[in-house]
C-alpha cells in the first residue's frame, strides 16, 4: 500500500472514531477496538506514543502534543480548530445516505471518470487495419457459390463475403432478432421478393443477397458504401437523407463491412 493510500484510509478512520462518542479522549483513535485501528498497530508498531508519532508523519502533521494532533486533523479535513467531534460525526455516515468522503478520493474519481471514453463506434482511421486481416477466412466454404455469384451480378466477391461476414459471420443458419435469415440475412418478405424458398440454403441466401446488392449499386451510382447503407437501414432512407442515415447502427455497419472490404 503507498503512503497515499495509507494516509487517506487513515483520515477515514481518524474522522470515525474521533466522531463515534463525545466521550472519547482526543487521542482515543490509537485506543480503537476496531480491526481497522487493530491493523494500523501492527504495521505502525504497540507503543501508543509512537503509533501517535508515526500516524502523525504520514499524514503530514507534526505530533508535539494529542492536542496539537486534533488541531491539525481538523486542519487537515478543512475544519477549524475548534470544531467539536459532533461536528465531525456529522461528516460521516449516521444513518443517513450521505458518507464523508476525503477529497483525495474524489479527486481521483473525477480524474478516473474524465480519462475514460466509451465508444461503440469503428473509428474511421482502422479502415485497412490488420486488425481485420484475415476475417474473411470463413467465406472459404462458401467460395464456390459466391464467385457465381460474383459473376451472376457483377458485384465484387470481396463486397458479398464481407456482407456475410458482418450479417452472419459464416453462420449459414444465423437468425436476428428481426427475423432476418442465414447467411446475408434476408427479411423474409425480402427473400420472397428475391425468389427464395429457403432463406438457410447457402446457395439461394448467397446468390439472392449479391442481386439485392446489384440493385442498390445500381441506384446509388455503384458507390458501395451507399448500396450497403440501403442494405442494412432501406433504400428510402439512403434517399430521404441523401447519403448514409444518421443512424448509429447504419453508420457502424458501413464502417465495419468497409473494413472487411478494404483490408
Amino acid at each position: 500500500m503507498d503512503i497515499q493510500s495509507l494516509r487517506t484510509m487513515l483520515e477515514i478512520q481518524a474522522l470515525q472514531t474521533l466522531g463515534s462518542t463525545d466521550n472519547t479522549s482526543s487521542n482515543s483513535f490509537t485506543n480503537s477496538n476496531s480491526l481497522f485501528s487493530d491493523m494500523i498497530d501492527e504495521m505502525l508498531g504497540d507503543a501508543t506514543t509512537t503509533n501517535s508519532a508515526k500516524l502523525s508523519s504520514l499524514l503530514g502533521m507534526s505530533s508535539s502534543s494529542s492536542t496539537n494532533f486534533m488541531d491539525q486533523l481538523s486542519s487537515l479535513t478543512g475544519m477549524s480548530g475548534g470544531t467539536t467531534n459532533r461536528s465531525l460525526q456529522s461528516l460521516l455516515y449516521s444513518g443517513s445516505n450521505s458518507v464523508y468522503i476525503p477529497a483525495s478520493i474524489q479527486a481521483t474519481l473525477a480524474k478516473m471518470q474524465s480519462s475514460t471514453s466509451l465508444d461503440s463506434y469503428v473509428s474511421d482511421d482502422v479502415i485497412g487495419s490488420t486488425a481485420y486481416a484475415n476475417s474473411l477466412a470463413g467465406a472459404n466454404k462458401y467460395g464456390d457459390i459466391i464467385d457465381k455469384a460474383a459473376a451472376t451480378y457483377n458485384v465484387p466477391a470481396k463486397l458479398i463475403a464481407a456482407v456475410i461476414k458482418q450479417e452472419s459471420n459464416f453462420n449459414a443458419l444465423a437468425v436476428s432478432n428481426a427475423g432476418a435469415q442465414g447467411l446475408m440475412q434476408l427479411m423474409p418478405k425480402t427473400a420472397q421478393f428475391l425468389g427464395v424458398t429457403n432463406s438457410f440454403d447457402p446457395e439461394q441466401n448467397i446468390m439472392a443477397g449479391a442481386k439485392y446488392l446489384r440493385q442498390m449499386l445500381d441506384k446509388f451510382d455503384n458507390d458501395p458504401t451507399l448500396a450497403l447503407a440501403a442494405y442494412n437501414a432501406g433504400a428510402s432512407r439512403v434517399t430521404k437523407y441523401n447519403g448514409i442515415p444518421p443512424f448509429k447502427e447504419t453508420q457502424n455497419y458501413v464502417k465495419k463491412v468497409m473494413n472487411y472490404y478494404t483490408v
